[in-house]
């Protein structure tokens, strides 16, 4: 089963509440709105929708959850993402949604998705998986997922790839597992995080293990030559031509 086959069957297990609407799509490069509010966001599983969206769900009573998810679905693939919503602060018509889930959706700048409110369970457990060793060679990589995680995505899904901003740099780690079901919501519960090895780490071992190999053989090759040149010395010493060597003699002596 390919990626996006496989999410249409998980986001069909969704419980979809009656809240449904179709929005213009833009990543946060193409947002008006402050750039530390963007940077943060540029990094995570929240969006930001319109008022008129709040507005709605007001007027058909369906505010109970303190925390809202909502599927951002590619409407000619009939395939979507669930994520947060940070405010409701976007401009009319539109939403704003981190490029790397518009990646992931394949959908372009200004693109009609479909919103769709619904409702998950919490998590209790997930299964991480780096692409780069990178990441674990870090200080505590464990604190650190799970500071980013529970602030930036609130949901997660299994098989989804989410990508992560540590002192500027960033980090693609794939959700490998997720426990009870495939989409959780990790807000306001205790998660617990176990890591796979990273994709890269039997290519990091075997470039380990070769330059090893290289040091070994370079100190091996080091020793031979000392050794040779310390025998050409012991050679020479013994080769070498002393002016006036051997006994004494008397001149005229018969």
């Amino acid at each position: 089963m390919n990626k996006n086959k496989r999410f249409k069957s998980i986001i069909s297990l969704i419980s979809s509440m009656s809240f449904k609407t179709t929005l213009s799509c833009f990543s946060f490069t193409c947002s008006t709105q402050p750039e530390e509010l963007t940077k943060r966001l540029r990094y995570s599983s929240k969006i930001l929708l319109p008022p008129s969206v709040l507005y709605e769900l007001n007027q058909q009573q369906d505010l109970s959850d303190d925390i809202m998810f909502f599927k951002v679905s590619n409407q000619e693939m009939q395939f979507g993402i669930v994520c947060g919503v940070h405010e409701f602060s976007a401009p009319p018509g539109v939403c704003h949604v981190p490029y790397h889930i518009m990646s992931t959706l394949s959908i372009q700048e200004g693109s009609i998705v479909v919103i769709e409110k619904v409702s998950l369970i919490q998590g209790s457990y997930i299964k991480l998986r780096p692409h780069k060793t990178a990441f674990i060679n870090l200080s505590d990589p464990k604190a650190i997922l799970e500071k980013i995680i529970s602030r930036d995505y609130p949901v997660v899904t299994q098989g989804q790839t989410i990508e992560l901003d540590y002192e500027n740099q960033q980090y693609l780690i794939d959700i490998v597992e997720t426990k009870p079901v495939e989409i959780i919501n990790i807000i306001n519960t205790d998660v617990n995080i176990d890591f796979d090895e990273p994709l890269d780490y039997a290519t990091e071992q075997a470039a380990r293990e070769a330059a090893r190999e290289a040091a070994r053989e370079s100190a091996q090759e080091a020793a031979q030559e000392a050794a040779q040149e310390a025998h050409n010395t012991l050679c020479n010493r013994k080769n070498i031509f002393v002016p006036f060597g051997g006994a004494g003699r008397r001149l005229g002596s018969k």
